[in-house]
Order: C-alpha cells, then structure tokens, then sequence
C-alpha cells in the first residue's frame, strides 16, 4: 500500500483499517470483537452453530487441533462466561 502523505510504500497482507479510513497511521490496523458480556449473547457464530460456550471452545479446539483435555477446555469456557 502507497501512502499518500509520506510517499512510503508499506507491504503489509492485511490493510486493516487503512482500507476504511484511508489513513497511513491505520495501516495494519485491525479491530477485535468485544468479548464483555459474550455470555448473554448465545448463539454463537454467524449462523448460530454453537449453543453454548462449551460448543465454541470444543469447535475450536478441533478446527485447530489444539489438543486441550476437558480440564483446560471447562476452564477456558469458564473463563469466557466470567467476561
């Protein structure tokens, strides 16, 4: 991405904000989804595959292979209803 007002070039593989705002001081820039309160907002993901945080850890734990035992997987879910 050129930036206009510096004449720099930036490689970056997500624009991020940049792309909205047009701004260089955005470039990379990304916005995280707001985890306070994720509890109260079951379903979760788009289209409401997961019914509890319990299904959204699992999901994940298997996507990514992340290899957590049920200890680790009731303690981060545990940990997500607390936000």
């Amino acid at each position: 991405m050129l930036c206009i007002a510096t004449g720099q070039t930036v490689h970056v593989t997500d624009v991020g904000r940049a792309m909205i705002s047009g701004k260089c001081a955005d470039i990379g820039k990304v916005k995280g989804p707001i985890l306070r309160g994720l509890a109260a907002r079951a379903p979760y993901f788009h289209n409401g595959g997961a019914a509890t945080l319990d299904n959204v850890v699992e999901f994940y734990n298997q996507r990514f292979d992340l290899g957590l035992n049920q200890q680790q997987k009731s303690d981060l879910a545990a940990f997500l209803r607390a936000l």
